[in-house]
Formats: structure tokens, C-alpha cells, sequence
């Protein structure tokens, strides 16, 4: 064989390496555009769940807000009125 018939037969097999690789990249680049698109349907789906969360959370605040407040004034009083009657004693 001659340098010629070399030369060639590695430019074959560079071009059929290339094509190869860029079948490859081409399927990958898919399965990436798909791949994508499930994950921002899940994250909707995720975003719309935690907007429903936070708005039972709030709920949950506004109204333990109302009762904590009567409650920590009535356990104040209880324990002043009850440690003022240790300390008589």
C-alpha cells in the first residue's frame, strides 16, 4: 500500500467517525428536548401544588394567630396569678 491509498482510507474512516458522531449528538440533543419538556410539565404541576399549599398555610397562620394570642394572655395571667400565690407562702 501506498502513502495515496493510506490517506484516503483514513479520510473514510474519519468521515464515517464524524457522521457517527453526530447521529448521536442529533439523538441525544432529542431525548435532552424531550426530557426538558417532562420536566417543565412536572415542575407546573409542582408549582401549582405549592400555590395551593401556601394558601392553606396561610389560612392555618391567620387562625393560629387569633387563638395563640387569648391563650399565651389567659397562660400569663394563670402563671403570675399562681406564682404570686407560691411566693405568699
Amino acid at each position: 500500500m501506498n502513502l495515496n491509498s493510506m490517506l484516503i482510507i483514513s479520510l473514510i474512516i474519519i468521515c464515517i467517525l464524524a457522521v457517527v458522531v453526530s447521529v448521536y449528538l442529533v439523538i441525544a440533543l432529542i431525548q435532552l428536548k424531550k426530557t426538558s419538556k417532562e420536566l417543565e410539565l412536572a415542575l407546573r404541576k409542582v408549582n401549582t401544588e405549592l400555590d395551593l399549599v401556601n394558601k392553606v398555610s396561610d389560612k392555618v397562620v391567620t387562625i393560629t394567630g387569633k387563638i395563640s394570642s387569648p391563650v399565651i394572655s389567659a397562660a400569663s395571667i394563670i402563671f403570675y396569678i399562681l406564682s404570686g400565690m407560691k411566693s405568699k407562702k
